[in-house]
């Protein structure tokens, strides 16, 4: 004897099966026909080619953001800077630390150039004569560090979010397009069939 969850599985087994249009339905019109191979290919394409995509695009990502962090640690150089004058007692802290950090006048050396003069960021009630290290770029000015790791693996993150996102979508757009354009299609059908059979029972010559 099968049990009631037998039953209830096969249910489900059974309108799966009809959504995909799998059953062999002999009723069944061409657009019906039309529409569950749509959503199989759907089922396909968020399944298999989605993830792909998103896979691709992240290593499309990662493989920029390293180029890029190559190119800038080649063309950029990390100095010691001598502070010319003593840091601010308080400051902004730091994003990504709880360390306090004031902008004062230094000196440094950048490779092959004069002695430069301007403006760094350093530890909050640091003394004159302290040195600080900094990132200038080919010019010898101050710049901004290399790409980090952790800016590398949020750009990949966010491309394959973007991705997925983008592509489900398209996806759910294009599917919402083609089933207005069967029911358009069905519509019409219904309309033809209706003007030609109704009259034949109703006595309606219209």
């Amino acid at each position: 004897m099968r049990s009631r969850t037998d039953c209830r599985s096969d249910s489900k087994a059974a309108r799966f099966t009809r959504w995909l249009g799998l059953d062999r339905n002999p009723l069944r019109r061409g657009t019906d026909r039309v529409e569950a191979a749509l959503r199989l290919v759907l089922i396909i394409l968020l399944v298999l080619v989605v993830p792909a995509a998103a896979v691709a695009a992240g290593r499309w990502a990662d493989h920029k953001a390293v180029h890029q962090a190559q190119l800038e640690q080649a063309a950029k150089h990390l100095v010691t800077a001598v502070l010319l004058r003593n840091a601010p007692a308080s400051g902004p802290p730091d994003p990504y630390t709880s360390v306090q950090t004031a902008w004062v006048l230094a000196r440094w050396q950048p490779p092959g150039h004069p002695p430069r003069t301007g403006e760094v960021l350093a530890v909050a009630g640091a003394g004159k004569g302290s040195m600080v290290r900094i990132w200038i770029g080919p010019s010898g000015a101050v710049t901004d560090p290399p790409l980090k790791h952790r800016v590398i693996a949020g750009d990949v993150c966010l491309a394959v979010m973007a991705t997925c996102l983008l592509s489900w979508l398209a996806l759910l757009a294009a599917c919402g397009l083609a089933r207005r354009a069967l029911d358009r299609r069905r519509f019409s059908a219904w309309d033809a069939e209706w003007r030609a059979t109704g009259p034949q029972w109703s006595g309606y010559r219209g």
